[in-house]
């Protein structure tokens, strides 16, 4: 049978174009003449991973990505299609990591191989993962390094402050100044040890007398230790003695005269009995200082006007004189007189003190080392209220007191007298 050209022609040009297909696709990685399996892997992204990029076991190049698409989720992951040739099976736990193969960073898949007798069904989706690109890596070998610089150029900066903040004009002034005196108290040292060299060679025949000084008494306390036990023996009796003795009827004794006085104290502060009353009655002790003053007077006049107590007709005493006491003018309408009465004080104050400004003709008065001030001088009791208010101003406890004749009564009794 006589085939005719054209047939062999289209013959020919159908095996051109399937061997032009195959051809292309063996070099895309597609055999078609080999077994092929084929499995699926999610990655979120897949950093230059491309069609037809590599698929390696150890390096070796087990197949080729057939497909890159967008997943169903629409959550922007991507489902890497790739094949494996011949019938190697995958273990379950099998790892596709998209690693860099070269240099130059071209992506390709590597397959982390998990030993396992049971193995991936073809199809199947296996855990995907991303080796980070030589720029990750190299930040994060970098990284540590970084920080580190980072705080040795802080430290460097702190100590460069330091320094400078050391060598100022000021802090140099102050560490010569310092070297200085450290080198004056060295030339003092030294000085002082010269010193008391010197000291101990002219002093070396002193220093031995009080060596035998002290060996000498030493030896003499070590010849009189039967004296100290002597005393110690004594010692020992008086102890013996005063332990003998019954302290606790002593301290009983004691406690039950201690409340004695606590008792006799008590009734004393309580103003019961006359002790109490002598004591605590002010008015009592006013008396009595007036009494006293009284006396002395009487005394004085008596000394002095003889003939107004006794009366001797057959002597002659002489001129009689008599001394009557001043009376102030105020008081000669009355027995009574008013004064305002500021503070006393048991130390005497200088009558022109700052306290008693705008105060005119303080008075002083003496009562048993006591020192009162006082102003004003009337038998008119009214004139001493406006004083009294000035004073209140100043002197908070100020009063009126009265006086009858020059001496001190209760200012109730004599605003009675007065019939006020």
């Amino acid at each position: 049978m006589k085939i005719s050209k054209y047939t062999k022609l289209g013959l020919l040009i159908i095996s051109s174009v399937a061997i032009l297909i195959w051809g292309l696709n063996y070099l895309k990685g597609i055999d078609y003449f080999n077994t092929n399996t084929t499995y699926y892997a999610v990655y979120d992204r897949v950093d230059g991973l491309m069609k037809s990029s590599a698929v390696d076991i150890n390096g070796y190049q087990v197949g080729q990505v057939k497909d890159i698409s967008f997943s169903d989720k629409n959550d922007g992951s991507l489902i890497v299609t790739f094949s494996i040739e011949g019938k190697f099976k995958l273990p379950i736990g099998t790892e596709a990591r998209i690693i860099s193969s070269d240099i130059m960073g071209t992506r390709s898949i590597k397959l982390l191989i998990n030993p396992n007798n049971q193995f991936y069904a073809a199809y199947d989706t296996i855990p995907a993962s991303i080796e980070g690109d030589l720029k990750e890596q190299v930040s994060m070998q970098v990284l540590p390094l970084k920080n580190k610089a980072e705080q040795l150029l802080a430290s460097l900066d702190s100590a460069i402050t330091v320094i400078t903040y050391v060598f100022n004009p000021e802090a140099r002034k102050n560490l010569s100044e310092s070297f200085a005196h450290i080198n004056q108290t060295i030339i003092n040292l030294e000085s002082a040890s010269a010193e008391l060299d010197l000291l101990l060679r002219n002093e070396r025949g002193n220093i031995q007398g009080v060596m035998e000084n002290m060996n000498q008494l030493t030896s003499t306390l070590a010849s009189s230790s039967e004296d100290f036990s002597a005393i110690a023996d004594n010692l020992a009796n008086i102890t013996d003695s005063i332990s003998a003795v019954n302290l606790k009827e002593m301290m009983e004794s004691l406690s039950e005269s201690t409340v004695g006085i606590n008792d006799i104290i008590a009734k004393v502060n309580s103003k019961e009995g006359s002790a109490g009353l002598l004591i605590n009655d002010p008015e009592l002790y006013q008396n009595l200082t007036q009494l006293s003053l009284s006396m002395d007077y009487l005394l004085k006049d008596f000394r002095n006007n003889p003939k107004r107590y006794v009366h001797f007709s057959a002597l002659d005493l002489g001129k009689s004189i008599y001394i009557n006491p001043e009376q102030n003018s105020s008081a000669s309408n009355s027995d009574y007189t008013f004064k305002v009465h500021l503070l006393s004080s048991p130390e005497r104050l200088n009558l022109n003190n700052p306290i008693f400004e705008g105060f005119t003709k303080v008075e002083e008065t003496e009562i048993a080392g006591i020192y009162n001030y006082s102003i004003g001088n009337s038998s008119d009791i009214q004139e001493m209220y406006p004083l009294l208010e000035k004073a209140k101003k100043v002197f908070p406890d100020a009063s009126i007191i009265a006086f009858k004749n020059g001496r001190q009564v209760k200012l109730d009794k004599a605003l009675r007298k007065i019939g006020q």
